[in-house]
């Protein structure tokens, strides 16, 4: 593949502006947008090596991009979907998204369901302009800084998770409701999570 790692789908999103997430951006070798994610991006001062969707957003604008462009026909899927559809077919084993979590409640809820129906096929983060969203279902250890707020979220009441370097620990327990892992706290500068089953990992970014 020409593309190289680490690669990012740019979407048409709210832009990042959180300190975290644009450090991050700057590390980026591969941005591959998501329609009109292309003219954020650009906006941002970054430029996009692909674009990818059904193109109904940027329209007749396709001669202002100095980069490939990629029609994807699918409309019972959304953009999002059919871009990383696509990543994967080009053998792509991790992603990064940035600006997917839009200003309307189910455009965002889709696009964490969506990260939740690939994981399984590619490495996915989510940076917001408030947190990181990853899914894991294996043993993971991850960087943190005293305090840092760690939410995590259970599909299946008979998941099994054990935590250390978090201030309310589970040993080899399952949630006891959809609110039993929110507003964790990090007591150092790494924590992990063990599980027996898929869930979802929300790092807050220390302010």
């Amino acid at each position: 593949m020409k593309y190289k790692y680490p690669y990012a789908l740019f979407g048409n999103g709210p832009k990042p502006t959180h300190p975290f997430v644009k450090r991050r951006l700057n590390l980026i070798n591969t941005f591959f947008c998501v329609d009109g994610g292309a003219d954020k991006l650009i906006e941002m001062g970054y430029k996009p090596n692909l674009i990818l969707g059904d193109l109904d957003s940027i329209g007749d604008k396709k001669n202002k991009y100095s980069c490939d462009i990629i029609f994807l026909e699918d409309q019972t899927k959304n953009d999002l979907e059919k871009s990383i559809s696509w990543c994967i077919d080009e053998g792509i084993k991790e992603l990064e998204l940035f600006g997917f979590s839009n200003g309307r409640d189910d455009h965002h809820l889709a696009n964490i369901l969506i990260m939740k129906e690939f994981s399984s096929r590619v490495k996915i983060k989510m940076y917001t302009n408030n947190s990181l969203f990853l899914f894991i279902n294996k043993h993971s250890t991850f960087s943190s800084k005293p305090n840092q707020k760690i939410s995590i979220f259970s599909f299946n009441q008979e998941t099994r998770i054990t935590t250390a370097g978090l201030k309310y620990s589970l040993q080899n327990a399952s949630l006891a409701s959809a609110s039993h892992g929110i507003s964790n706290l990090a007591t150092g500068t790494s924590f992990s999570v063990k599980t027996s089953d898929w869930i979802l990992v929300l790092i807050h970014y220390y302010q």
